[in-house]
């Protein structure tokens, strides 16, 4: 007759091969809700309303720059990538498969070999 113990066990490893086999089965998700936007990126109150969203407020002698889509993300991170100097902490819920996430992987690698700092924390769920 098999103990708590076992039992326990049991349980445990069965919930935690049904959540891994659901993270792997489970398609890509995609936003279906257009979020309504409240200021336009040059409105102060943009900047107030991402300091409170993101934690640290924006301050002076920083700044920003909107990229929209793929096409214009990919090529400006590539290019701060290559640029750094010193160190590199590259952190992303999704990381990209095909062409991007090669060129990614290949630029980051270049630059350890350099002898840049590199830190890659990359979600295990969303990649």
């Amino acid at each position: 007759m098999p103990t708590i113990a076992v039992i326990a066990l049991t349980v445990a490893v069965t919930v935690i091969v049904v959540l891994v086999i659901a993270n792997l089965t489970s398609g890509e998700k995609k936003v279906e809700h257009k979020i309504e936007r409240l200021y336009s990126s040059d409105d102060p109150q943009f900047l107030r309303s991402m300091g409170l969203l993101l934690g640290p407020p924006v301050v002076s002698g920083n700044r920003f720059e909107v990229l929209v889509n793929g096409g214009e993300i990919f090529p400006a991170m590539l290019d701060v990538i290559r640029a750094a100097k010193h160190t590199i902490t590259f952190e992303t819920f999704i990381y990209w498969s095909g062409e991007i996430g090669e060129q990614v992987a290949k630029v980051l690698a270049d630059q350890a070999r350099a002898r840049v700092a590199v830190h890659v924390l990359l979600d295990w769920v969303g990649s």
